[in-house]
């Protein structure tokens, strides 16, 4: 098949990840064009912070309350590849092909074809993320999973309806079972939990997306420079004014179809190295810019965002006061979803790589898609309580650790990597009360 770059090696991916919006986005993408991929790219953090202990000395772990994007998965519709596709063939019939724009056509056809049939499944790759990050859980904590009282550990665990969602969910449950076949699991995807798993609840959501996306055309027409790109593909510049109506969005198509690569993994496909640094730096500034406004915190329609992630929030700090309190029998709560989750739940809780809130002049420098949601981007709560206290202590001697993509998650509150859960619930619960501009 055809050779691709190297990849990062997880560890490496995620020590970058963690100085992306420190250091300058183009040398970055530079090193690694792989990083411009944003949402599209595969999730490659492995390992929990090693700058702490698993567990607070004296506490053992009792809860996990957890949300998930679903794992790396072929784009989404027959609409991600088919434009592509249907210029290099028509280009290719006319002779109007250079020899890498030949070489082009022939890797989207062996792409086209295998997605077909698969838009918007969880790919192999996003089988094997979410296998890998139970096992995590289950090996870093396996406490949370060895039952009480002689009765079984129990697992709640729910999706939204995406197929996607419901295979990330399988794909942890199975590993989670492997390791201990006892779990009593409980598995729900249904339109009843939508209101929470779901997104574009607030008024606004929908007038602010169309909004955003408007002002996203006019960034990608400003920012992308098509015609060094289409010149190495393209022989004929008369076919290219023919055929292709808007160069910069036929061009960005093909960025989106090199950024899924990583999720297809098995056809070793590169297409990052039809595009110079510049290009892929432009580019990466189209995706991050339309996520920052359609999903993030941003000024101008951040505030939709956060008020689509209240629900959630507040289903994650209710479960879990009825879990503490012994209402609930539950041990874990395990949910999975979309980055039109988690984005806005992670700056809603005030997750600083996350949160940020800045104009779209700055949003560059601020704020990294690659950084904020790869694929199979998760939160963590892990709830501990003394060893040989009560089995359901108060809160004010209970600690969390919250965990973002397995390492520790950056919030402006006292206590970190422990927090005590009375004073992070109070956090939690008045960023639930805020009024957001």
């Amino acid at each position: 098949m055809f050779p691709i770059r190297k990849t990062i090696p997880a560890i490496l991916f995620g020590l970058l990840c963690l100085q992306a919006t420190a250091q300058n986005s183009k040398a970055l993408i530079h090193r690694h064009p792989e990083l411009s991929a944003g949402y599209y790219r595969s999730y490659a953090v492995c390992c929990s912070d090693s700058t702490a202990a698993s567990r607070p000395e004296g506490y053992a772990p009792f809860y996990i309350s957890h949300y998930g994007r679903h794992g790396s998965r072929w784009h989404s519709s027959e609409r991600k590849y088919k434009p592509v596709l249907e210029v290099l063939e028509k280009a290719g019939e006319a002779g109007a092909l250079t020899a890498k724009g030949k070489e082009l056509l022939e890797k989207v056809r062996i792409i086209a074809a295998d997605a077909e049939g698969h838009y918007g499944d969880l790919s192999p790759r996003g089988v094997r993320e979410h296998r890998a990050i139970a096992e995590r859980m289950y090996l870093t904590y396996p406490e949370v999973f060895a039952g009480k009282n002689g009765r079984p550990a129990k697992v709640d665990s729910r999706s939204t309806v995406v197929v996607r969602c419901i295979l990330s969910m399988a794909a942890n449950n199975e590993r989670l079972k492997e390791f201990r076949p006892e779990l009593q699991m409980t598995r729900e995807s249904s339109r009843r939990n939508m209101y929470y798993m779901g997104n574009h609840h607030h008024s606004d959501s929908l007038e602010l997306f169309r909004q955003a996306a408007a002002v996203s055309d006019s960034l990608r027409a400003a920012w992308i420079h098509p015609q060094r790109f289409l010149n190495s593909i393209f022989s004929d510049r008369r076919f290219v004014r023919k055929e292709i109506s808007r160069p910069q969005v036929w061009m960005y198509d093909v960025f989106q179809l090199a950024g899924g690569m990583d999720s297809v993994d098995y056809l070793n496909i590169d297409l990052f190295s039809y595009f110079t640094d510049r290009e892929l730096y432009d580019l990466w500034r189209c995706i991050n810019a339309y996520a920052y406004m359609t999903m993030g915190p941003s000024l101008r329609f951040g505030r939709a965002n956060l008020e689509d992630a209240k629900p959630l929030l507040r289903n994650i700090l209710t479960t879990a006061d009825q879990v503490l309190s012994g209402e609930l029998d539950q041990d874990a709560t395990l949910r999975f979803g979309h980055d039109s989750n988690i984005i806005p739940l992670l700056s809603l809780i005030g997750e600083q790589k996350v949160a940020v809130r800045v104009s779209l002049d700055e949003v560059e420098k601020a704020w990294n898609l690659s950084e904020v949601s790869s694929m199979a981007t998760n939160l963590q709560l892990i709830f501990f309580r003394p060893e040989n206290g009560p089995e359901h202590p108060a809160a004010n001697q209970i600690k969390v650790r919250v965990l973002y993509n397995e390492r520790d998650a950056q919030l402006p509150i006292e206590g970190a990597p422990f927090y005590n859960w009375d004073t992070l619930r109070n956090y939690l619960q008045s960023r639930l009360d805020k009024q957001y501009d």
